[in-house]
């Protein structure tokens, strides 16, 4: 089985990512150059965004399917969203709208401030494990609430995932998130990887540098497990290794 990113904002004109079908395609076929054989469309479920709509995201991941499969780009796309863990997202949460990952929704992305604290984290990660939800936590190596000291362990003793945003690993998002990404590798408090990809230019090449760097650094066991054993139980909605 190939490599699963949980983590792309592939679906074009809903959010920060793709803009056209063509750029969908041209960043489809990257993925699935690298060996990705499975994609968990993640557009941000923002208001500000069209990705806060979910019929719309529905559509479009519809519309995508029929695009890849019309020029035959083997890449399966699975439903999914990146959403803010905020009062906004328990909220929609308690009415049953987790946004989540593939068909059992099971696991969902979401996202913290870069640089605002979230004093009340526990508090929201509680809540949404209560309502049978593994949160995924995406790119914590550029949240500061999760640099802080013993932080990203809390959040994973109270039930989170956290995903190893691959650019990190080839310096894309700076000296800093690097070094978090190596201090949470070392501490093996990475559970699964994604690109986090926005656009098709030149995405064959750094995503492919930040998995061989993540190889060279931590082993093709490492490589594996985060790119593609658990991703993939992430899809199916089963328990991570």
């Amino acid at each position: 089985m190939g490599f699963v990113d949980l983590h792309s904002h592939l679906l074009w004109d809903l959010d920060d990512g793709c803009r056209t079908p063509a750029e969908t395609l041209e960043a489809a076929r990257a993925l699935a150059a690298l060996g990705f054989t499975d994609v968990a469309t993640s557009p941000h479920a923002q208001d500000c965004y069209r990705g806060g709509d979910a019929a719309a995201v529905a559509r479009r991941l519809d519309e995508a399917r029929e695009l890849l499969a019309r020029f035959g780009v083997p890449l399966r796309l699975h439903r999914g969203a990146e959403s803010v863990l905020d009062a906004r997202y328990l909220a929609l949460l308690a009415a049953g709208e987790p946004r989540g990952i593939g068909e059992s929704q099971r696991y969902a992305l979401v996202e913290l401030p870069f640089l605002d604290p979230v004093p009340d984290l526990p508090d929201f990660l509680r809540f949404v494990a209560a309502r049978g939800v593994r949160p995924i936590l995406a790119h914590p190596e550029r949240c500061a609430e999760l640099g802080r000291p013993g932080r990203a362990r809390e959040a994973v003793e109270l039930g989170a995932v956290l995903q190893l945003n691959l650019g990190s690993l080839s310096g894309r998002h700076g000296a800093a998130a690097r070094a978090v990404a190596d201090h949470l590798l070392d501490a093996g408090l990475y559970a699964v990887a994604g690109t986090d990809l926005h656009a098709p230019a030149a995405a064959v090449e750094w995503i492919g540098e930040a998995m061989q760097a993540l190889e060279r650094r931590s082993g093709r066991e490492a490589l594996r497990r985060l790119c593609r054993e658990n991703s993939r139980r992430v899809l199916q909605g089963e328990d991570l290794a």
